[in-house]
């Protein structure tokens, strides 16, 4: 056996394609029938050698876990760090499907992919309790900036030190962010129905009234039903109703509270994000928002503010175009044609 292992080290022994060891992540574009069945049933076995944990800072708790995939005969690469969007607590799924639904599109750049698992899930598996319990946004830029971090002092080989940030939805924030504390090392930035200027509690409150204005009847006329009476979702009739009840998850920061899918630690945390430093925006910045989306007055403001700070950003403002980039092959397309020409 000990012989076996060392021809295998050698390279006069080739094991078979199915060996972990030898493995990279696949590319796969999760499909409309995925995602009605739900992103968590998508099982994909990730290979052991694509796999990376890092201890977090407090004790006894997940480590941080983190895939990446890097380009084959290329001597000199960056990493595009690829964030996803929000989740609720009947709908937790590995960042995997991400990473390999634009792993192709990166590869083919020449660029590597790393992607960072949320606490509470790993792979296959997840774990609801322990996801709300630190699902914040604060939690999930802290993860990234201790890898990134972690990356720095111990590189990847053949990486050249920069990165690519992409955000889809609540991962723009989080790229945006990251784009403010790594301007040294930042290629360019893709901020996907995520970039805005206004506050949660505002954004929220535009989704809200959005989804009220496209309601059916029988939920618009809960606004005129009192308040005993029961309703399927608890969506407040008045900004003041709501207003109050955002000023609750402030007192009250518990995982254990719920308003509108997220709890009321998650809101919390969300209200008290500082806002964007356009200042730091140094370097290639792309903003895309449909102009139906609910958010998009607050992105217009973020592009806005952005220019007037000396910004370099591109805004794609795609007209008959909701939140959902995914459903718009062309303007992905497009993007990556604009990323491109900051890679060459």
């Amino acid at each position: 056996m000990k012989f076996f292992q060392f021809l295998v080290c050698i390279g006069l022994i080739f094991l078979p394609p199915s060996v972990s060891a030898f493995e990279d992540i696949t590319p796969y574009k999760f499909t409309e029938t995925d995602l009605q069945k739900g992103l968590s049933e998508l099982s994909y076995n990730i290979p052991p050698s694509s796999r990376f944990t890092l201890n977090r800072p407090q004790e006894n708790v997940q480590k941080i876990i983190y895939y990446i995939s890097v380009p084959k005969e290329k001597e000199s690469y960056p990493l595009a760090i690829l964030c996803t969007g929000s989740s609720s607590k009947d709908d937790i799924s590995s960042i995997i499907h991400l990473h390999r639904y634009f792993l192709q599109e990166f590869l083919d750049l020449g660029s590597g992919v790393l992607t960072v698992e949320q606490w509470g899930v790993d792979g296959n598996n997840t774990d609801p309790e322990v996801f709300m319990t630190h699902y914040t946004r604060s939690q999930r830029l802290e993860d990234h900036q201790n890898v990134i971090n972690f990356l720095k002092s111990h590189p990847p080989k053949w990486w050249n030190g920069k990165l690519v940030f992409l955000g889809v939805s609540e991962g723009g924030p989080l790229v945006t962010r990251l784009t403010e504390l790594y301007p040294d090392i930042t290629i360019a930035t893709l901020n996907w129905s995520g970039a805005g200027d206004w506050s949660w509690d505002k954004e929220l409150w535009a989704f809200l009234e959005n989804m009220f204005k496209n309601a059916p009847l029988s939920f618009k006329l809960r606004r005129f039903l009192p308040n005993w009476v029961p309703f399927f979702l608890p969506f407040p009739k008045t900004k003041k109703e709501y207003d109050l009840q955002m000023q609750e998850t402030l007192l009250n920061p518990t995982p254990e509270k719920e308003f509108m899918g997220m709890t009321y630690q998650y809101h919390a945390d969300a209200l008290l994000s500082p806002p964007c430093d356009y200042e730091k925006l140094k370097t290639p910045f792309l903003v895309v928002a449909g102009t139906q989306d609910s958010l998009l007055s607050s992105t217009d403001a973020f592009v806005q503010k952005a220019r007037d700070a000396g910004a370099n950003i591109t805004y794609f403002r795609i007209e008959d175009m909701d939140h959902f980039v995914r459903k718009r092959p062309d303007i992905i397309q497009k993007s990556f044609e604009w990323l491109k020409r900051h890679l060459t």
